[in-house]
């Protein structure tokens, strides 16, 4: 998820010509981004709540005692060994959404990159943090520090594409591990890195949501109302 929060750039100094080289806005959101940062936020939060449901909700360690519980109160007798069989079906059933939800979550990603090497200069993130890098660099001293929370901003945007691009290749990794000799003897640590790298998204996710409301309030009404709707 990225939607490259700021403020529209300022136009540099004109250059050796007279002419003033534009930089992309990041005041508007065309289309393409806002399907793309809906997308993939819908994407990731399912996928992290997939997890939720096989960490948490159908762990059998907890799940199988209340089973037995509740089925011993209208007369039926389950094993031990019963229920872990009918919480190990569910938790295949539930990781067969989450496997379905990181294969669209890697079309997505594709999308992302399409649009960073063939859309226009609004959709490209690369575009957007030469353009901040560009403002720090003239930025007055008086001005240097804000530049430099927008530049830093940036920085973190970079990351969540670092570690989406991660979470990405290697939940693939996984999905075919069975498949493929060389990924099945590397899963373990594959997995490793993949839910590290969840966590990591995890914590992108609060700063993102702590940023926007922060901006939302303070200095950049409409964000949100942009996001959605474009202007």
């Amino acid at each position: 998820m990225n939607t490259d929060y700021n403020a529209p750039t300022p136009t540099p100094p004109a250059d050796g010509r007279g002419q003033a080289p534009p930089l992309p806005t990041t005041h508007d959101y065309s289309a393409p981004l806002r399907v793309w940062h809906w997308g993939s936020a819908l994407l990731i939060s399912g996928s992290l709540l997939t997890i939720l449901f096989l960490k948490v909700i159908v762990s059998p360690r907890d799940l199988v005692p209340e089973w037995k519980q509740a089925l011993a109160k209208g007369g039926v007798a389950m094993t031990v060994q019963q229920g872990r069989a009918l919480a190990h079906a569910v938790g295949e059933r539930i990781w067969d959404w989450h496997i379905a939800i990181g294969l669209a979550l890697a079309g997505f990603w594709l999308l992302r990159v399409l649009l960073e090497l063939r859309g226009p200069a609004e959709t490209r993130f690369s575009a957007r943090l030469l353009a901040v890098a560009h403002k720090y660099r003239l930025a007055p001293p008086a001005e240097r520090a804000e530049a430099g929370g927008a530049l830093f901003a940036k920085a973190t945007y970079a990351l969540f594409y670092a570690f989406l691009t991660v979470m990405v290749f290697t939940g693939l990794a996984l999905t075919w591990a069975d498949d493929v000799p060389l990924l099945g003897r590397i899963e373990d640590s594959v997995k490793e890195v993949h839910e590290v790298t969840m966590y990591l998204i995890i914590g992108f996710f609060v700063l993102h949501v702590a940023g926007v409301v922060r901006a939302e309030l303070t200095k950049d009404h409409g964000l949100i109302s942009r996001m959605i709707g474009g202007k």
